[in-house]
């Protein structure tokens, strides 16, 4: 299991976050222009790794943070859950979100007569891949780069590089021409 080391200013930004940073409007003039920004100020020394520009997009729930990867220029759509502290999630430079994404980290573990508490895998979601609205992760999946995953999928196995997948479960249904970036 990831725990979270506490500080005192580590629990005034989560207090800060939880109370009022995670509420405030993401389009609502200037308020709603900055709100992206001082939610990114305030989950940083939260997440286990982050790079300095990140968004985080209004009422994203991620327990206490510390299973959380971002690197530069990542998005974190609205509302989206990121869900277990039993294992980490690493979201890629300049990966796009939808709303409503669910990232689950953990399962239970099964036994015959009872529960044993929580089995956790690592999910990846590489550089430039983006995702629909109410796309679902399930743990161990990993999402290549540029990959594109459409709206309401559910991804239960890895996503190849620039594939572009669709459905409950995801399927790859064919593949983006490679792009060449400049950085």
């Amino acid at each position: 299991m990831v725990t979270q080391t506490w500080t005192l200013k580590k629990a005034v930004y989560y207090l800060l976050y939880r109370l009022i940073a995670k509420h405030l409007p993401e389009d609502f003039g200037l308020i709603g222009k900055y709100s992206n920004n001082l939610r990114g100020i305030l989950c940083r020394p939260l997440f286990k790794e982050s790079a300095k520009i990140i968004r985080i997009g209004k009422g994203v729930d991620f327990d206490n943070g510390c299973t959380v990867i971002m690197k530069d220029h990542a998005n974190i759509g609205s509302y989206t859950l990121i869900d277990g502290n039993h294992a980490t999630v690493q979201i890629g430079k300049h990966v796009m979100m939808g709303k409503y994404c669910i990232i689950i980290l953990q399962n239970h573990k099964y036994r015959e007569d009872n529960y044993d508490g929580f089995v956790g895998k690592d999910i990846i979601i590489d550089d430039y891949a983006w995702l629909g609205h109410r796309v679902t992760l399930l743990p161990g999946v990993r999402i290549g780069k540029y990959a594109i995953v459409g709206a309401g999928s559910v991804v239960s196995k890895n996503i190849p590089n620039y594939a572009v997948a669709v459905g409950n479960p995801a399927i790859v249904k064919k593949f983006r021409k490679k792009v060449k970036v400049i950085e």
